[in-house]
Formats: structure tokens, sequence, C-alpha cells
């Protein structure tokens, strides 16, 4: 998995390995990061809740028949590359097909 942080969302770049008759699958899933707690401010003895954030997934090249977990991974690697901003919602832009 290769990561990247634009807009304050982690975007990350991964591939599936292929299973029977379904080929290997790349994706790219945006996160929004939590924000930043200045240390200065610590709660009287209150244990910080750190809620996993949900992200999004997007299945990138659908329409490709990929051979092998490596060649899904190097096409999802090169759609991260591309990424140049991510919208409020957390949908990437450039998002290939």
């Amino acid at each position: 998995m290769l990561e990247k942080i634009i807009n304050g969302f982690s975007v990350v770049a991964y591939a599936t390995q292929p299973e029977g008759r379904i080929p290997a699958r790349a994706f790219l899933e945006t996160r929004r990061l939590p924000p930043k707690v200045k240390a200065e401010e610590p709660d009287a003895g209150a244990a910080p809740v750190a809620e996993e954030p949900e992200g999004l997934q997007f299945e990138i090249f659908v329409s490709r028949r990929f051979r092998s977990a490596i060649e899904a991974m190097s096409a999802a690697r090169n759609a991260l590359d591309r990424v140049k901003s991510v919208d409020e919602d957390g949908v990437p832009d450039h998002l290939p097909e």
C-alpha cells in the first residue's frame, strides 16, 4: 500500500490478489485525517477517544483485467501519482475510469 496526504485526506493505493475467476483489482481509498490536538491542553485524566474515520473506496480501472496483483498495484500506484487534489467529500481528482 502506498499513501499520499492531500487536502487533509489520506489517499491510499492498493491491489487485491486474483481469486479463482475474479482477476486482481486496483483501488484508491480516501480517509479524512483527524484534526491535530494541541499537546498543551491535556484533559485532566480523560483518555482521548480516537474514532476511526470512515474511508471511501474507489475501484479503478474496472474495465481492465489485470493478470497479477503486481500489475494491478502498478496501475494503482500510477493512479495515485496522478491525484492532485481531494474534494471536501473525499473524492480524489483525477479519478481514473
